[in-house]
């Protein structure tokens, strides 16, 4: 909800993609080491401020049996009735992003009209001097427990930078939240330990068993390096039976496969995912074979994931709930290091291949992190999706990579790809086969560097895209185009021959082509899908368009233009090539190789 105030030129900070995610990075590791959730929440509060060039920032939580929401912590307040406002739900922003699901925005609170506001705040807003306030809602699986806000003393706005960043603000505070409710748990399940019988009875054994889990999920949580697999590993190993993590789309990310592919879709999966989102904790589901524990991992609004064990007993829920958490600051915090190590392969590949970009005196050492050298013996893929789904792209594409050195960035229209000069084959014939198995039509354009340094590579990658270009000219719609699988027209590529390209194609199609340019015929083009068609005339008809005695008439033209000869096998391997490098001439490719 924003109102909107059209003589408001000023917005809140608009940080950086670089900022904000040294700001996500740091909180995401400040919440897998800092156990004080004060001063977790105190160091988010200063982070707010400085990134977004705001006066203040304060989190508020809900008081449900009140109706209220309160502010619980504060950064560049300066009175104390505003740092101890208590508002209704759904009255100012305060009120309305505690109460709701999305951000809430006014440019200049007391001029407001959209808001429903009342007097005795109105009072201390003014004398806090504040215009400007924004807010956010933290959600604990599904559940909003308070709000995340700037504000400022002079009338603001706020950008597509900005909105963002105080999202990201407001799902590291709520998980701050929830983990900080985990500790205050294990405190009490320990002080519940000790004031019992030193009888093994169930509840005691549950309690035990609760304790022992919590503690070697923080412990995965602090010494793993951004990899959710390492409390998946945990939870994995204290459960009797299987369990699996899932995508929001469904795609098994850990674990083993526990839901049947037809149960995917089924309402009780959906209803019990949808019961967890909604602050119902972990929830139970009907599915082949029996019933299943099912968790959803969120973080505010975002479901992250889902947790599924084949076990709907109370441990196993209550596991699958201590666990949630744990999964979700793991999520974030890989979510954050996949992007930073994404825009530094962005800026590394640019910097590498394009001939405009400078060369840093860190570029080989940044190379040689990625596991790569520029001596020569790296090798350039160009993915050629032509319009295909990008994200499936990528994502088949870091299957095929595997755990090898590589660096991959999307360019231009496609993806490229560096890797070492050995493994080139093996890794661009896997991502080919990996992407039509996707069901994505995508050519795979592959080529050594041929010398050392920068300048070897940015060759490779041009010759790789004229490879793949190359590739679609003549017919491909799929595959792994390298010199080898192209033949003569990979040859003449690589070689960047092109007046040898172009003697080929006037020696064996410089006739038809002559009376084709002269008349506005289209005698090339039919030889082109007879010869794809292996010589049947009723599918050359269907594929030009004409009836089939149209397509006669125009061989027997290209026989009183080329003699009959065309027509013998040793003559038609000339003219097929002739074609191919013909239609490459058609999208310019020729002129490239001058």
């Amino acid at each position: 909800m924003t109102a909107s105030f059209p003589d408001v030129e000023e917005l809140f900070s608009e940080p950086e993609t670089a900022e904000l995610l040294s700001a996500i990075s740091e909180m995401s590791l400040d919440l897998a080491n800092v156990g004080d959730r004060e001063a977790l929440l105190a160091a988010m509060l200063r982070r707010a401020r400085l990134l977004l060039g705001a006066d203040m920032a304060y989190v508020s939580l809900n008081d449900l049996a009140e109706g209220e929401t309160y502010i619980a912590l504060t950064d560049g307040v300066r009175t104390e009735s505003y740092a101890t406002i208590r508002m209704p739900f759904g009255t100012g922003v305060l009120g309305a992003a505690a109460a709701g699901g999305k951000l809430v925005l006014t440019q200049d609170y007391l001029a407001d009209e959209t808001l429903l506001r009342l007097p005795e705040i109105d009072r201390i807003v003014e004398r806090e001097g504040v215009r400007a306030i924004a807010g956010a809602p933290m959600r604990v699986g599904g559940r909003v427990v308070g709000a995340f806000l700037v504000a400022h003393r002079a009338p603001r706005g706020l950008g597509a930078r900005a909105r963002e960043a105080l999202e990201q603000f407001a799902v590291h505070a709520a998980v701050a939240l929830d983990q900080a409710r985990r500790s205050e748990e294990i405190t009490r399940l320990r002080g519940e330990l000790r004031v019992r019988d030193t009888g093994e009875s169930a509840e005691r054994r549950r309690l035990e068993d609760l304790v022992r889990l919590d503690e070697r999920l923080m412990g995965a949580m602090v010494g793993a390096s951004h990899e959710v697999a390492a409390v998946f590993s945990v939870l994995e190993e204290s459960l009797d039976e299987p369990v699996a993590l899932y995508d929001p789309t469904g795609r098994l990310l850990l674990g083993r496969d526990v839901v049947h592919e037809e149960d995917r879709p089924s309402w009780w999966l959906r209803s019990a995912i949808d019961t967890s989102l909604s602050g119902g904790g972990a929830a139970v589901a009907r599915l082949e074979p029996g019933e299943c524990g099912v968790m959803a991992v969120a973080a505010a609004s975002d479901h992250l994931s889902t947790l599924v064990v084949q076990d709907s007993s109370a441990e196993a829920l209550a596991a699958l709930s201590h666990a949630a958490p744990f999964i979700a600051v793991m999520v974030l915090l890989g979510r954050t290091a996949a992007v930073e190590v994404e825009l530094e392969q962005i800026s590394l590949v640019e910097e590498l291949i394009d001939s405009r970009a400078a060369v840093r005196p860190s570029t080989a050492s940044r190379v040689a992190a990625h596991g790569l050298r520029l001596d020569g013996a790296t090798a350039a893929l160009v993915i050629d999706f032509a319009g295909e789904a990008r994200g499936e792209t990528v994502r088949m594409t870091r299957v095929a990579l595997g755990g090898r050195g590589a660096l991959l960035s999307a360019h231009d229209s496609h993806l490229c790809v560096l890797v070492n000069a050995e493994s080139a084959h093996e890794v661009g014939a896997s991502i080919a086969h990996n992407l039509e198995l996707a069901g994505v039509r995508a050519i795979v354009g592959a080529a050594h560097a041929s010398a050392g340094g920068v300048r070897g590579v940015r060759r490779a990658h041009a010759e790789a895209v004229e490879l793949a270009d190359a590739a679609r000219a003549v017919g491909w719609e799929s595959g792994f185009a390298d010199i080898a699988a192209l033949g003569v027209v990979g040859a003449l590529v690589h070689d960047r021959s092109g007046v040898t390209a172009r003697a080929i194609v006037e020696r064996a199609l410089g006739p038809v082509l002559t009376y084709d340019n002269s008349r506005g015929t289209e005698l090339a083009e039919t030889l082109h899908e007879f010869f794809a068609a292996g010589g049947a005339l009723k599918t050359t008809a269907t594929a030009m368009r004409v009836h089939p005695n149209t397509v006669r008439q125009r061989l027997e033209r290209i026989d009183s233009l080329l003699g009959t000869q065309w027509r013998n096998p040793a003559e038609q391997l000339h003219v097929q090539t002739a074609l191919q490098l013909w239609r490459l001439s058609r999208r310019g490719l020729l002129e490239r190789f001058d």
